[in-house]
């Protein structure tokens, strides 16, 4: 289970890469939905829910068609927004997002930005894509092509050639006053047609990957702009607990009802925390999500259990011994191996699971590769169905074996395999219970 939330964040950044092309501009008129659509069309609800945090949700399926499908017909697929609030005003946000060539100082791996073709509101770019890693197989440096179209307040983009070469997104900024600007990112990609070897390759291994890549992507990118614009704060968690998200009981409902319309998680990015460890206090980064689902608890109870897992995830997990400490505690020892074409990466994931009650669990890392894993899974009774959700950190330690260290040079590599990970957990769990 855990290994995958490691591959997250090798795909999400895959997502950025590409051949080298040149084309000219291409006519196209998105038909996106706003940020806001599920929202009643008002920024305020939304930043309401977002606050401090990064909020991720999906909208309901919809018809897509794209210029740049090969066949005229269109395909059913679903767009995922995320939203993050900064700390300036409007203006400033248009000023830095309408910037494109100054894009290679303000998302992580871009290392270069260049204008192939302009007509007025309309920009297309070629962006250069640089991720040294110490394995030089999982090395990237390619190029991405995209066309930007420039609105008061938003940018819509469509891609031109990638690793997934369909896909389009479009950014919105609302001014909230006070000097505060809700950001909004909604994209879509078909990654059932991925090019290139490695990109391929991760997906064959890993399938499972595609339904955690809308929502790390679009981490990827509001983190960058988050730090851009605000100073990294942290909140000191007492020792055994996770952090609480703090919803109003209308809150919830409105997460229920988009995850219901939907039938994706909706998920929060929470702010860095330090947790207490016996060597001192560590920083990690939680995310936590939510997927409803038409079953009682009751019904759902089964996948709070520790062996569950293999059922979900039967490729990857080879073995796992469960070992009881008391009635309400138990170790659980994960062997996985995870082969990506000439290379086999095996893990050992060592988890304590306790079980506070029948609708709750709580598990952290007690060995394994991986010293730094804390969260837990819970069932919330929802009128007549069940919110799953799941809150998760998981960090690198820099004396990890050597794949899972490698890992350490991608951006975001303490924030990223959580986020991934809840998501792929809520969608394999959804599969299982149709």
């Amino acid at each position: 289970m855990r290994n995958n939330k490691n591959k997250c964040s090798l795909v999400v950044l895959c997502c950025l890469c590409a051949m080298p092309v040149s084309a000219k501009i291409i006519p196209w008129k998105e038909q996106i939905p706003s940020s806001l659509s599920v929202f009643q069309g008002k920024a305020q609800p939304l930043a309401d829910l977002t606050e401090n945090r990064i909020l991720i949700y999906a909208h309901p399926a919809q018809p897509i068609t794209l210029p740049t499908f090969k066949n005229p017909q269109s395909m059913t697929g679903k767009f995922y927004t995320g939203a993050v609030i900064v700390p300036t005003n409007s203006q400033n946000v248009a000023q830095l997002l309408s910037n494109y060539t100054q894009y290679n100082g303000l998302f992580p791996t871009l290392k270069s930005a260049k204008v192939l073709e302009q007509q007025g509101s309309i920009t297309q770019m070629k962006y250069q894509v640089h991720i040294p890693t110490p394995i030089p197989i999982l090395n990237f440096k390619e190029n991405v092509v995209m066309q930007h179209h420039l609105t008061a307040n938003s940018i819509s983009t469509i891609v031109l050639d990638a690793p997934i070469p369909y896909g389009a997104g479009k950014i919105e900024w609302f001014d909230l006053g006070s000097n505060k600007t809700l950001i909004t990112l909604t994209q879509w990609g078909d990654f059932n047609q991925p090019k290139g070897f490695l990109f391929s390759t991760i997906l064959k291994a890993i399938p499972e990957a595609k339904l955690g890549i809308p929502s790390g992507t679009n981490a990827f990118l509001l983190e960058a702009l988050q730090q851009h614009f605000k100073t990294p704060t942290y909140q000191t968690l007492k020792a055994g607990k996770l952090p609480e998200p703090h919803l109003s009981s209308s809150q919830v409902q409105k997460i229920a009802a988009l995850s219901q319309q939907s039938q994706e998680p909706v998920s929060f990015i929470l702010p860095s925390n330090k947790v207490p460890y016996q060597h001192g206090l560590e920083s990690l980064r939680f995310s936590s999500s939510y997927q409803y689902f038409a079953k009682s608890p009751q019904q759902m109870q089964h996948w709070l259990n520790a062996p569950s897992y293999q059922e979900l995830f039967p490729r990857q997990i080879k073995y796992i011994e469960i070992k009881k400490i008391d009635p309400n505690t138990f170790d659980a020892d994960y062997k996985i191996s995870v082969g990506l074409g000439v290379i086999n990466i095996p893990f050992d994931f060592k988890l304590r699971f306790d079980y506070p009650n029948s609708l709750k669990n709580e598990f952290h890392a007690v060995g394994g590769d991986l010293k730094f894993i804390r969260g837990g899974m819970q069932l919330i009774p929802q009128g007549n169905g069940t919110l799953l959700n799941v809150t998760s950190a998981m960090k690198i330690h820099d004396k990890a074996p050597f794949l899972l260290r490698a890992m350490r040079s991608m951006p975001y590599h303490d924030m990223l395999p959580a986020i991934g990970g809840n998501t792929v957990l809520a969608l394999k769990i959804k599969q299982k219970m149709k």
